[in-house]
Protein backbone atom coordinates (compact mmCIF):
# COMPACT_ATOMS: atom_id res chain seq x y z
CA UNK A 1 0.00 0.00 0.00
CA UNK A 2 3.09 2.59 1.11
CA UNK A 3 4.58 1.92 -2.68
CA UNK A 4 1.08 2.30 -4.17
CA UNK A 5 0.93 5.93 -2.42
CA UNK A 6 4.23 7.27 -2.78
CA UNK A 7 3.69 6.42 -6.58
CA UNK A 8 0.77 8.28 -6.55
CA UNK A 9 2.34 11.10 -4.70
CA UNK A 10 4.56 11.18 -7.42
CA UNK A 11 2.23 11.18 -10.31
CA UNK A 12 0.52 14.02 -8.95
CA UNK A 13 3.62 15.98 -8.33
CA UNK A 14 4.25 15.38 -12.28
CA UNK A 15 1.11 16.19 -12.96
CA UNK A 16 1.35 19.61 -11.39
CA UNK A 17 4.65 20.56 -12.46
CA UNK A 18 3.10 20.43 -16.15
CA UNK A 19 0.11 22.31 -14.83
CA UNK A 20 2.25 24.94 -13.83
CA UNK A 21 4.94 25.27 -16.19
CA UNK A 22 3.10 26.78 -19.23
CA UNK A 23 1.41 29.39 -16.57
CA UNK A 24 5.18 30.61 -15.56
CA UNK A 25 6.49 30.42 -19.12
CA UNK A 26 3.17 32.72 -20.30
CA UNK A 27 3.62 35.43 -17.24
CA UNK A 28 7.69 35.87 -18.17
CA UNK A 29 8.84 38.22 -15.94
CA UNK A 30 10.05 41.98 -17.28
CA UNK A 31 9.36 45.05 -19.42
CA UNK A 32 6.94 44.40 -22.04
CA UNK A 33 8.00 46.73 -24.70
CA UNK A 34 12.16 46.62 -25.21
CA UNK A 35 13.71 49.08 -27.90
CA UNK A 36 16.05 51.89 -28.44
CA UNK A 37 15.69 56.12 -28.73
CA UNK A 38 15.57 57.46 -32.03
CA UNK A 39 15.76 61.31 -33.47
CA UNK A 40 14.84 60.63 -37.07
CA UNK A 41 12.47 63.33 -36.89
CA UNK A 42 15.26 65.68 -36.53
CA UNK A 43 15.55 68.04 -39.56
CA UNK A 44 19.14 66.76 -40.96
CA UNK A 45 17.73 63.10 -41.04
CA UNK A 46 16.83 62.41 -44.30
CA UNK A 47 14.23 59.58 -45.19
CA UNK A 48 16.23 57.32 -46.41
CA UNK A 49 18.31 57.16 -42.94
CA UNK A 50 14.90 57.14 -41.23
CA UNK A 51 14.28 53.87 -42.97
CA UNK A 52 18.22 53.05 -41.77
CA UNK A 53 17.22 53.47 -38.69
CA UNK A 54 13.98 51.88 -38.45
CA UNK A 55 15.51 48.82 -39.94
CA UNK A 56 18.18 48.61 -37.36
CA UNK A 57 16.20 48.73 -34.60
CA UNK A 58 14.36 45.72 -35.77
CA UNK A 59 17.15 44.21 -36.53
CA UNK A 60 18.21 44.36 -32.86
CA UNK A 61 15.13 42.84 -31.86
CA UNK A 62 12.84 45.94 -30.66
CA UNK A 63 9.56 46.17 -30.24
CA UNK A 64 9.00 49.75 -29.82
CA UNK A 65 11.39 52.87 -30.69
CA UNK A 66 10.78 56.23 -28.69
CA UNK A 67 11.12 59.34 -30.78
CA UNK A 68 10.75 62.88 -29.98
CA UNK A 69 7.79 64.56 -31.53
CA UNK A 70 8.29 68.40 -31.65
CA UNK A 71 5.33 70.49 -31.32
CA UNK A 72 6.61 73.41 -32.26
CA UNK A 73 7.41 71.80 -35.43
CA UNK A 74 4.35 69.95 -35.77
CA UNK A 75 2.06 73.06 -35.27
CA UNK A 76 4.84 75.65 -36.30
CA UNK A 77 2.71 78.82 -37.66
CA UNK A 78 -0.24 78.88 -36.04
CA UNK A 79 -3.33 76.93 -33.64
CA UNK A 80 -4.07 74.06 -36.07
CA UNK A 81 -1.83 75.33 -39.03
CA UNK A 82 -0.17 71.39 -39.56
CA UNK A 83 3.23 71.80 -41.17
CA UNK A 84 2.69 69.16 -43.85
CA UNK A 85 6.40 68.65 -43.96
CA UNK A 86 6.49 67.83 -40.30
CA UNK A 87 3.27 65.74 -40.31
CA UNK A 88 4.83 63.58 -43.35
CA UNK A 89 7.85 62.81 -41.93
CA UNK A 90 6.02 61.86 -38.60
CA UNK A 91 3.34 60.00 -40.95
CA UNK A 92 6.51 58.03 -42.56
CA UNK A 93 8.02 57.10 -39.71
CA UNK A 94 5.09 56.09 -37.50
CA UNK A 95 4.11 53.94 -40.61
CA UNK A 96 7.48 52.26 -40.87
CA UNK A 97 7.73 51.24 -37.12
CA UNK A 98 4.20 49.85 -37.39
CA UNK A 99 5.47 48.11 -40.82
CA UNK A 100 8.66 46.37 -39.09
CA UNK A 101 6.12 45.25 -36.48
CA UNK A 102 6.93 47.78 -33.59
CA UNK A 103 5.46 50.26 -31.55
CA UNK A 104 6.38 54.05 -30.92
CA UNK A 105 6.63 55.86 -27.66
CA UNK A 106 5.66 59.45 -29.32
CA UNK A 107 7.07 62.00 -26.67
CA UNK A 108 5.35 65.32 -26.93
CA UNK A 109 7.37 68.98 -26.32
CA UNK A 110 8.68 71.57 -27.14
CA UNK A 111 6.01 74.95 -27.14
CA UNK A 112 5.56 76.85 -30.87
CA UNK A 113 6.00 80.48 -30.62
CA UNK A 114 2.48 81.19 -30.57
CA UNK A 115 1.49 79.09 -27.69
CA UNK A 116 4.35 79.95 -25.85
CA UNK A 117 4.36 81.88 -22.30
CA UNK A 118 7.84 83.17 -22.71
CA UNK A 119 8.82 86.62 -22.15
CA UNK A 120 7.52 89.09 -25.29
CA UNK A 121 12.00 89.90 -25.14
CA UNK A 122 12.35 86.54 -26.55
CA UNK A 123 9.04 86.10 -28.55
CA UNK A 124 9.82 89.33 -30.15
CA UNK A 125 6.48 88.74 -31.90
CA UNK A 126 7.63 85.24 -33.17
CA UNK A 127 9.85 87.05 -35.90
CA UNK A 128 12.88 85.46 -37.00
CA UNK A 129 14.43 82.13 -35.51
CA UNK A 130 13.18 82.44 -32.18
CA UNK A 131 13.46 78.98 -31.80
CA UNK A 132 17.05 79.73 -31.38
CA UNK A 133 15.55 82.17 -28.32
CA UNK A 134 14.98 79.35 -25.87
CA UNK A 135 10.69 79.94 -26.98
CA UNK A 136 10.38 76.28 -27.26
CA UNK A 137 11.36 75.52 -23.20
CA UNK A 138 8.49 77.81 -21.78
CA UNK A 139 5.34 76.00 -20.63
CA UNK A 140 2.35 76.90 -22.91
CA UNK A 141 0.35 79.94 -21.82
CA UNK A 142 -2.92 77.89 -22.78
CA UNK A 143 -2.94 74.03 -22.12
CA UNK A 144 -5.97 73.51 -24.18
CA UNK A 145 -3.33 74.03 -27.33
CA UNK A 146 -1.31 71.60 -25.72
CA UNK A 147 -4.04 69.10 -24.85
CA UNK A 148 -5.30 69.44 -28.40
CA UNK A 149 -2.45 68.97 -30.16
CA UNK A 150 -2.47 65.46 -27.94
CA UNK A 151 -5.82 64.61 -29.29
CA UNK A 152 -4.46 65.31 -32.29
CA UNK A 153 -1.49 62.64 -32.21
CA UNK A 154 -3.44 59.76 -30.45
CA UNK A 155 -6.38 60.55 -33.19
CA UNK A 156 -4.51 60.17 -36.30
CA UNK A 157 -1.70 57.33 -35.16
CA UNK A 158 -4.05 55.31 -32.37
CA UNK A 159 -2.24 51.70 -31.42
CA UNK A 160 0.77 52.71 -33.73
CA UNK A 161 1.66 54.07 -30.85
CA UNK A 162 2.85 52.45 -28.20
CA UNK A 163 2.29 55.91 -25.66
CA UNK A 164 2.21 59.33 -25.51
CA UNK A 165 4.44 60.77 -23.58
CA UNK A 166 3.98 64.04 -21.84
CA UNK A 167 7.06 66.24 -22.34
CA UNK A 168 10.78 65.42 -21.99
CA UNK A 169 12.50 66.15 -18.38
CA UNK A 170 10.55 68.92 -17.39
CA UNK A 171 12.46 68.39 -14.00
CA UNK A 172 15.49 69.52 -15.25
CA UNK A 173 17.75 72.26 -13.67
CA UNK A 174 18.84 74.82 -15.66
CA UNK A 175 15.83 75.20 -17.33
CA UNK A 176 16.73 73.02 -20.36
CA UNK A 177 13.72 71.58 -21.60
CA UNK A 178 10.40 73.04 -18.90
CA UNK A 179 10.38 76.86 -17.79
CA UNK A 180 7.71 77.89 -15.55
CA UNK A 181 7.03 80.44 -12.48
CA UNK A 182 6.09 77.05 -10.15
CA UNK A 183 7.37 73.61 -12.60
CA UNK A 184 5.47 70.83 -10.73
CA UNK A 185 2.61 73.01 -10.65
CA UNK A 186 2.88 73.99 -14.82
CA UNK A 187 3.52 70.31 -15.55
CA UNK A 188 0.68 68.74 -13.71
CA UNK A 189 -1.70 71.50 -14.75
CA UNK A 190 -0.88 70.64 -18.45
CA UNK A 191 -1.00 67.07 -17.85
CA UNK A 192 -4.32 66.98 -16.50
CA UNK A 193 -5.55 68.88 -19.14
CA UNK A 194 -3.20 66.78 -21.87
CA UNK A 195 -5.37 63.63 -20.71
CA UNK A 196 -9.23 63.21 -21.51
CA UNK A 197 -7.89 65.00 -24.58
CA UNK A 198 -5.34 62.33 -26.14
CA UNK A 199 -8.18 59.69 -24.24
CA UNK A 200 -10.78 61.16 -26.82
CA UNK A 201 -8.19 60.82 -29.73
CA UNK A 202 -7.61 57.03 -28.52
CA UNK A 203 -8.77 55.54 -25.79
CA UNK A 204 -6.39 52.61 -25.85
CA UNK A 205 -3.08 54.93 -25.99
CA UNK A 206 -1.47 55.25 -22.93
CA UNK A 207 -0.39 58.66 -21.34
CA UNK A 208 2.78 58.52 -19.32
CA UNK A 209 3.68 61.24 -16.35
CA UNK A 210 6.39 62.58 -15.88
CA UNK A 211 9.44 61.65 -18.23
CA UNK A 212 11.67 62.09 -15.15
CA UNK A 213 15.63 62.82 -15.73
CA UNK A 214 17.25 60.73 -13.66
CA UNK A 215 14.94 58.91 -10.48
CA UNK A 216 13.89 62.35 -8.95
CA UNK A 217 11.49 60.88 -6.39
CA UNK A 218 11.00 64.62 -4.91
CA UNK A 219 9.70 66.00 -7.96
CA UNK A 220 7.13 63.22 -8.39
CA UNK A 221 5.75 63.60 -5.03
CA UNK A 222 5.40 67.23 -6.24
CA UNK A 223 3.11 65.78 -8.97
CA UNK A 224 1.19 63.90 -6.74
CA UNK A 225 0.51 66.71 -4.44
CA UNK A 226 -0.82 69.11 -7.10
CA UNK A 227 -3.40 65.75 -7.90
CA UNK A 228 -2.31 64.30 -10.94
CA UNK A 229 -3.62 60.98 -10.33
CA UNK A 230 -5.94 59.59 -13.10
CA UNK A 231 -4.22 61.83 -15.13
CA UNK A 232 -1.68 59.14 -16.45
CA UNK A 233 -1.08 55.27 -17.31
CA UNK A 234 2.16 55.76 -16.28
CA UNK A 235 5.23 57.28 -14.80
CA UNK A 236 8.21 57.15 -17.45
CA UNK A 237 11.92 58.36 -16.14
CA UNK A 238 15.18 58.26 -17.27
CA UNK A 239 17.47 56.11 -14.49
CA UNK A 240 20.90 56.64 -15.68
CA UNK A 241 23.59 55.16 -13.80
CA UNK A 242 26.17 57.31 -14.57
CA UNK A 243 29.77 55.49 -15.64
CA UNK A 244 28.85 53.00 -13.39
CA UNK A 245 27.85 49.41 -13.96
CA UNK A 246 23.79 48.85 -14.12
CA UNK A 247 23.98 46.65 -10.66
CA UNK A 248 26.24 49.06 -8.83
CA UNK A 249 24.05 50.04 -6.13
CA UNK A 250 26.49 53.33 -5.30
CA UNK A 251 25.36 55.30 -1.96
CA UNK A 252 22.41 55.55 -0.26
CA UNK A 253 22.42 59.31 -0.37
CA UNK A 254 22.50 59.35 -4.24
CA UNK A 255 20.35 56.59 -5.45
CA UNK A 256 17.90 59.75 -7.46
CA UNK A 257 21.18 58.99 -9.50
CA UNK A 258 21.33 55.28 -10.10
CA UNK A 259 19.72 52.31 -11.80
CA UNK A 260 18.56 49.94 -9.56
CA UNK A 261 17.72 51.67 -6.39
CA UNK A 262 16.39 55.03 -8.26
CA UNK A 263 13.54 52.15 -9.67
CA UNK A 264 12.92 50.83 -6.26
CA UNK A 265 12.41 54.49 -4.96
CA UNK A 266 9.87 55.87 -7.78
CA UNK A 267 7.94 52.69 -6.89
CA UNK A 268 8.13 53.30 -3.63
CA UNK A 269 6.86 56.96 -4.14
CA UNK A 270 4.25 55.07 -6.29
CA UNK A 271 3.01 52.73 -3.86
CA UNK A 272 2.95 55.72 -0.59
CA UNK A 273 0.90 57.57 -3.08
CA UNK A 274 -1.20 54.88 -4.05
CA UNK A 275 -0.53 54.56 -7.51
CA UNK A 276 -0.67 51.41 -9.31
CA UNK A 277 0.17 52.21 -12.56
CA UNK A 278 3.49 50.89 -14.46
CA UNK A 279 6.51 52.44 -14.89
CA UNK A 280 8.21 53.05 -18.16
CA UNK A 281 11.91 53.38 -18.64
CA UNK A 282 11.90 55.57 -21.32
CA UNK A 283 15.72 56.10 -21.54
CA UNK A 284 18.61 54.60 -20.14
CA UNK A 285 22.27 54.11 -21.16
CA UNK A 286 25.75 54.76 -21.01
CA UNK A 287 27.88 56.83 -23.01
CA UNK A 288 31.33 55.85 -24.68
CA UNK A 289 33.03 59.03 -24.38
CA UNK A 290 36.56 59.88 -23.89
CA UNK A 291 35.95 62.93 -21.52
CA UNK A 292 35.59 61.87 -18.36
CA UNK A 293 32.59 62.14 -16.30
CA UNK A 294 30.04 59.69 -17.52
CA UNK A 295 32.31 58.10 -20.20
CA UNK A 296 33.21 54.53 -20.17
CA UNK A 297 34.92 52.14 -23.09
CA UNK A 298 32.69 50.73 -25.64
CA UNK A 299 33.26 47.31 -23.81
CA UNK A 300 31.51 48.29 -20.95
CA UNK A 301 28.81 50.38 -22.10
CA UNK A 302 28.39 46.95 -24.72
CA UNK A 303 28.34 44.80 -21.37
CA UNK A 304 26.27 47.54 -19.33
CA UNK A 305 23.72 47.85 -21.90
CA UNK A 306 23.39 43.44 -21.90
CA UNK A 307 23.07 43.46 -18.01
CA UNK A 308 20.56 46.33 -17.66
CA UNK A 309 17.87 44.08 -19.39
CA UNK A 310 19.38 41.02 -18.06
CA UNK A 311 18.34 42.42 -14.15
CA UNK A 312 14.89 44.25 -15.59
CA UNK A 313 13.94 40.47 -16.91
CA UNK A 314 14.05 39.44 -12.85
CA UNK A 315 11.70 42.80 -11.84
CA UNK A 316 7.76 43.48 -11.88
CA UNK A 317 6.04 46.06 -12.18
CA UNK A 318 8.08 47.38 -15.21
CA UNK A 319 6.24 48.11 -18.71
CA UNK A 320 8.92 49.10 -21.14
CA UNK A 321 12.88 49.73 -21.03
CA UNK A 322 14.43 52.21 -23.45
CA UNK A 323 17.72 52.43 -24.62
CA UNK A 324 19.11 55.87 -24.85
CA UNK A 325 19.96 55.97 -28.10
CA UNK A 326 20.39 53.91 -31.52
CA UNK A 327 22.55 56.36 -33.63
CA UNK A 328 25.41 58.43 -32.41
CA UNK A 329 24.22 62.17 -32.65
CA UNK A 330 28.03 63.38 -33.75
CA UNK A 331 31.16 62.52 -34.12
CA UNK A 332 33.67 64.01 -31.59
CA UNK A 333 34.84 61.41 -29.45
CA UNK A 334 35.31 63.39 -26.32
CA UNK A 335 31.45 65.15 -26.71
CA UNK A 336 29.21 63.21 -23.48
CA UNK A 337 25.78 63.47 -26.06
CA UNK A 338 27.31 62.67 -29.16
CA UNK A 339 28.78 58.90 -28.14
CA UNK A 340 25.65 57.33 -26.31
CA UNK A 341 24.98 55.58 -29.88
CA UNK A 342 25.16 51.43 -30.14
CA UNK A 343 25.82 52.33 -33.74
CA UNK A 344 28.12 55.32 -35.24
CA UNK A 345 26.71 58.26 -37.00
CA UNK A 346 27.69 56.61 -40.33
CA UNK A 347 25.58 53.39 -39.14
CA UNK A 348 28.55 50.63 -38.71
CA UNK A 349 27.67 49.01 -35.19
CA UNK A 350 29.34 49.88 -31.97
CA UNK A 351 29.79 46.50 -29.58
CA UNK A 352 26.45 47.53 -28.02
CA UNK A 353 24.53 47.25 -31.00
CA UNK A 354 25.40 43.22 -30.92
CA UNK A 355 24.71 43.19 -27.32
CA UNK A 356 21.19 45.13 -26.75
CA UNK A 357 20.47 42.07 -29.74
CA UNK A 358 21.94 39.59 -27.68
CA UNK A 359 19.63 40.61 -24.70
CA UNK A 360 16.41 41.60 -27.03
CA UNK A 361 16.29 38.03 -28.67
CA UNK A 362 17.16 35.95 -25.35
CA UNK A 363 14.45 34.10 -24.20
CA UNK A 364 12.69 35.97 -21.16
CA UNK A 365 13.27 34.17 -17.63
CA UNK A 366 9.65 32.95 -16.62
CA UNK A 367 8.46 35.09 -13.24
CA UNK A 368 8.91 32.96 -10.35
CA UNK A 369 12.00 30.87 -11.35
CA UNK A 370 14.87 30.15 -9.80
CA UNK A 371 18.07 32.49 -9.61
CA UNK A 372 21.38 32.06 -8.51
CA UNK A 373 22.59 33.67 -5.61
CA UNK A 374 25.80 35.99 -6.01
CA UNK A 375 27.08 33.72 -2.98
CA UNK A 376 26.09 30.20 -4.33
CA UNK A 377 23.15 28.28 -5.64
Amino acid sequence: MRLILTRALFLLVVLAAFAVAPAAQAEAAGPDFKGVQLHSLWGDVSYAEMDRELDLSQQAGANVVRVDVGWSSLETGGKGQISSWYRDKLDHFVNGASARGIKVIAGLWSTPCWASSAPETKKQGCAGSWWDRGVTMYAPSNNQDFADISRWITSRYGTKLAALEVWNEPNLPEDRFWIANDEPAAYAAMLKAAYPAAKQGNANVPVLAGSLASADRPFLEQLYAHGIKGSFDGISIHPYNEWRDPADRWQEQYKKYTFLPGIEWIQDAQRAAGDDKPLWLTEFGWTSCSGGGWCVDQTRQASYTKKAYELLNGMSGIKAAVTYNLREKGTDPASFEDNFGLVNKDFSPKPAFTALKEALTAAPRPRGSPRRSATGP
